[in-house]
């Protein structure tokens, strides 16, 4: 625009047009720009971490807390127990609860994969397991046994021969402590610790290792040197 030209305009509409193109230049520069903090919150698929990425975090913390209670567990290599392991003395599946089930009922029930079939006086009839140490499948209880992971006799060996009755029936039909596995493998395992015993199914290693370590050190148990070694064997599974 020319002096002229300003000349020409009122000096109302010349005031009006400076002061709109100063009022634009002052919103153009505090419009933010968009860039990442200022971008949508929604999280996209790409942005979200998978699971993977959490679950070995949760596997390694359960993992070194097995790992603290293994070295911490009491070593006896010589048990020598004022009394001999008799059966009897474990009395199995009784109702501790008083629901009508009795133990092994109640692990069938609550080991199966699809919701069982339960008849007159908790009878299971049918259901759905799968052995977690060789990975038998079945629908049918009577193929399966109730397995102490922690075997009786070994529990007596390991402290457990000092315990009263009341205490040694709490854990004979503790559902903390019972597994249902087929027959074979129960037959397999027999009394035997880690030391002798591990699963066939090499993926159940970490699982049964940290149980083992957490009912001996719940129940206030002892262990063998070879024993504690064979169970730190397994727990190295669970990294993989």
């Amino acid at each position: 625009m020319t002096p002229d030209d300003r000349a020409r305009w009122p000096r109302s509409i010349f005031v009006t047009v400076i002061v709109s193109i100063m009022a634009a230049l002052l919103l153009a520069a505090c419009t933010p720009v968009a860039g990442p903090e200022s971008a949508s919150n929604t999280t996209t698929p790409e942005a979200s971490a998978p699971s993977s990425t959490v679950a070995p975090g949760a596997n390694n913390a359960a993992t070194a807390d097995a790992r603290a209670q293994l070295g911490a567990l009491t070593i006896v290599d010589s048990p020598n127990p004022s009394q001999p392991y008799r059966r009897a003395d474990w009395p199995t599946w009784l109702d501790p609860d008083g629901d009508g089930c009795d133990a092994r009922e109640q692990a069938l029930i609550a080991q199966s994969t699809t919701p069982a079939e339960v008849g007159s006086n908790c009878k299971v009839l049918s259901g759905h397991w799968v052995s977690p140490y060789d990975g038998v499948e079945t629908t049918a209880p009577a193929d399966l046994d109730a397995d102490h992971l922690v075997p009786l006799e070994n529990v007596h060996e390991s402290g457990g021969w000092q315990w009263d009755a009341a205490m040694r029936r709490a854990y004979a039909n503790d559902p903390d402590v019972l597994i249902m596995v087929s027959r074979h493998a129960n037959r397999s395992k027999g009394a035997k610790s880690p030391a002798d015993y591990r699963p066939p199914l090499e993926s159940y290693w970490c699982t049964y290792a940290a149980r083992w370590v957490g009912l001996k050190t719940t129940w206030h148990l002892s262990a063998t040197t070879r024993e504690r070694d064979a169970l730190g064997q397994m727990l190295d599974t669970c990294a993989a």
